[in-house]
């Protein structure tokens, strides 16, 4: 029972138990408020600070999306630019194209109409020179003798009827010949003719019977002949006057390229002395001057070749000059080998005109005393002064005599000697060559051209 009345007891709390407990709950319950209300706070705040995030995601999402955006329309950009330049080049090489072919055009035009031009013109030129050729247009009235040998054919005949200088083109002789029918009615013998004669008047005139025949001769000129001796031979065999030939050979031009380099000058005797080139030559009796002379050129033309002009302008050379200096060795000697050095040693002379200003020949001296002083009609001693090489230096005007290829030959291809002098034994034919004067003087001994001063 005692136990019953101390539970009672227990919780039989007085009054002012009562209000202390009341007022220790409601603290408590404030503070629980507080509580939940910071948990709030702090749940509000928890949930703001996720909030945040979120939002800052979606911007920056929208960020990204607007940069896609931006790019993809830069590509875009830059694709139509890409695209446009792609275009602009294609364009241009389109335009370069249609350029080069029409560049290409224009340089085949122009090839083609310079190609019909020159055409156009050879073919002119071709018919000028045929018509020209067929008609004896711009050629010489002179008159020759011409012999057709027996059975002589078209071919045969033309190429005579051009070494004569009637035709230039044997070919067109002989097409022409065959279009009008006359191969084979040529008549032989001897037919005159000229170089300005048509092609119908050439072959009408060989269609008749042929002038009476002619005698001829046959003269042999040795190297070295004077052009007044060739003449003399001329009217002894009975071709002509040798006075008139002179005159027509020293006058008269045929057409031959090598007439356009022999010169005349005042102090020059003869102008074609030298020219009369050594050889055997056929002639008809009682032969017009005018015959002979072209003659005597044209074998000239034939001799001195295209490879000898070469060399002379190698040399320094003219053709005058080479010509009077090889008619000087020719008269100083007679073989090939002495020629050579009889050369070298006026070659050397000539190259040092100051120390050897003369080149002391004995032929130009006998030249002008025997031809230049007994033939002048008018006496002019500086012409023989000129001629004679003991007097006038150098090279005289002209050619003392007409030499022959080996005297040319060496003129134009002397022995490299260091020779300034030279002597022969006028009995044996011996030559001695020296260097220095005391050197010639003692071959003047030896070649008994002065007495020897020991004796």
């Amino acid at each position: 029972m005692d136990e019953k009345k101390d539970n009672v007891t227990e919780f039989a709390d007085t009054p002012e138990e009562d209000k202390e407990t009341e007022k220790t709950s409601e603290v408590a319950d404030r503070s629980s408020a507080d509580t939940s209300a910071a948990d709030t706070s702090v749940a509000d705040t928890s949930a703001d600070n996720k909030s945040a995030p979120d939002n800052e995601t979606d911007d920056s999402v929208a960020e990204d999306d607007e940069d896609i955006y931006d790019d993809e329309e830069g590509d875009g950009e830059e694709d139509e630019e890409a695209e446009a330049e792609r275009l602009e080049i294609k364009e241009k090489r389109r335009k370069d194209k249609r350029k080069k072919k029409t560049h290409g055009r224009l340089i085949f035009a122009l090839i083609m109409v310079t190609l019909v031009i020159s055409l156009a013109v050879l073919g002119a030129v071709a018919v000028i020179t045929v018509s020209s050729e067929i008609l004896g247009m711009g050629r010489s009235d002179t008159e020759f003798s011409v012999e057709i040998p027996e059975n002589s054919g078209t071919e045969a005949i033309a190429n005579i009827l051009q070494s004569e200088g009637i035709i230039e083109r044997p070919v067109i002789f002989r097409i022409y010949s065959k279009l009008k029918g006359a191969d084979g009615t040529y008549i032989a013998g001897s037919h005159k003719l000229n170089p300005n004669m048509t092609y119908g008047d050439i072959i009408e005139a060989l269609q008749k019977d042929a002038i009476n025949p002619r005698e001829f001769v046959n003269i042999t000129f040795p190297e070295g002949i004077r052009l007044i001796d060739a003449a003399q031979k001329l009217e002894d065999a009975g071709v002509c006057d040798a006075d008139e030939f002179i005159r027509v050979f020293n006058s008269t031009t045929f057409g031959f390229d090598f007439e356009k380099q022999v010169k005349s000058s005042s102090k020059k005797f003869y102008k074609m002395e030298g020219y009369f080139f050594p050889d055997t030559y056929q002639f008809y009796l009682e032969e017009d001057p005018k015959n002979v002379a072209k003659k005597v050129c044209k074998n000239f033309e034939y001799k001195v070749t295209p490879d000898m002009y070469g060399r002379m302008e190698d040399l320094g050379m003219t053709l005058d000059e080479t010509i009077t200096l090889a008619s000087i060795v020719q008269a100083e000697a007679s073989s090939s080998i002495d020629m050579k050095l009889v050369s070298s040693v006026f070659h050397n002379r000539l190259n040092n005109p100051d120390q050897f200003p003369l080149l002391q020949s004995d032929p130009t001296t006998n030249y002008v005393e025997e031809v230049i002083k007994p033939n002048l009609e008018i006496y002019s001693q500086s012409m023989c002064d000129a001629y004679d090489t003991y007097k006038g230096g150098g090279l005289p005007p002209g050619a003392i005599c007409n030499p022959g290829i080996e005297a040319i030959q060496a003129v134009l291809y002397p022995r490299e000697t260091d020779y300034y002098y030279f002597c022969s034994d006028l009995d044996t034919g011996e030559f001695f060559f020296a260097t220095t004067l005391d050197e010639h003087e003692a071959n003047l001994v030896k070649a008994h051209l002065v007495a020897d001063s020991d004796e």
